[in-house]
């Protein structure tokens, strides 16, 4: 993340940053894949990152409206949920890609299509070769592990998995729009979270962690949003808390978010100024919305739902 933010503030070109910050994010996925494979999967993800940035931004100079963003968002997460199921691309689940999206769409942008693409394919491929230098200087102190590949997954399956991020990020899209707190895309954000872990029993568990973690972030960005960072600052400081992040979020998901939601918020400072805590209340509330509907639709759709429903009717009958 830090190299291309420090690239765009020397040739005085802020208002790409959220381009290449989403760009950088390709190096998130395949970690501990063997070494080609990584590079095959980063090459991937990178593409799909490329393919949302540019979708997003194109909404935003079109000057699309709220209601328009939460239809092309539930397209989105539908159809990347889809093709990184079928490609197995890990982290799995469409969350990286609907944040880019949402948040490139929802911001207002000042450069060109060509601009942004350059920024955001720039910082992507920063990531994958990093990512594979990395690997390759492993490879030479490691042994190399031949791991056996995972059969297809099953067409149902992977349907229903799509499904669900779309009911859910419709779901809390529209809620959001509804209630009017007013950045909508947050909702749709943390309704992606806990529908990676739907066919587990910790996905309600998971939604409780990314609701809590983020009021912690919330309280964070309230007080880093304060200062007046120069943009190398806040370049240094969104790569600090970026990888604090990454460091936590297999281990500790709650205190993942502590890092993570100020990057959210902090990225807007690049190329808008916003009112502090209206800004930090909106995510807390939209969050909550959008997690408490991911935790609806897993119970209405997967088998916890299904048995919970047939015990009712016994209970009932008897």
């Amino acid at each position: 993340m830090l190299i291309p933010l420090l690239v765009l503030i020397l040739l005085d070109r802020t208002n790409l940053t959220m381009c290449a910050i989403f760009g950088s994010l390709t190096g998130v996925f395949g970690r501990s894949e063997p070494h080609w494979r990584r590079l095959r999967h980063q090459t991937q993800s990178g593409l799909l990152m490329c393919m949302t940035v540019v979708a997003g931004v194109s909404m935003s100079i079109a000057g699309r409206s709220d209601w328009e963003l939460v239809v092309s968002a539930t397209v989105v997460a539908l159809v990347i949920s889809l093709v990184a199921d079928v490609l197995r691309i890990r982290p799995a689940g469409p969350f990286t890609y609907i944040f880019a999206f949402t948040a490139t769409a929802a911001a207002p942008f000042s450069g060109s299509m060509g601009e942004a693409a350059l920024a955001v394919s720039g910082s992507a491929a920063t990531a994958v070769l990093l990512g594979i230098a990395g690997r390759v200087h492993a490879r030479r102190h490691t042994p190399v592990i031949l791991r056996p590949h995972a059969p297809p997954p099953k067409a149902a399956r992977v349907l229903a998995h799509s499904g669900r991020y779309a009911a859910a990020v419709a779901a809390a899209g529209s809620l959001a729009l509804l209630l009017g707190p007013g950045h909508s895309y947050w909702a749709m954000l943390a309704a992606c979270a806990p529908i990676s872990a739907a066919d587990a029993a910790h996905a309600p568990a998971r939604a409780g962690h990314f609701i809590l973690g983020t009021y912690g972030g919330v309280l964070l960005s309230a007080l880093l949003l304060q200062p007046d960072w120069s943009p190398v600052q806040l370049a240094i400081l969104l790569a600090a808390l970026q990888f604090g992040g990454e460091v936590y979020v297999m281990r500790h998901y709650a205190l993942a978010m502590v890092f993570l939601t100020p990057v959210a918020l902090l990225m807007t400072g690049f190329v808008s100024a916003q009112p502090v805590w209206e800004l930090t209340l909106d995510r807390a509330v939209e969050t909550t919305i959008g997690a408490l509907v991911a935790v609806v639709v897993i119970f209405l759709t997967t088998g916890r739902g299904a048995v919970g429903a047939q015990k009712l009717r016994l209970h009932s009958e008897e």
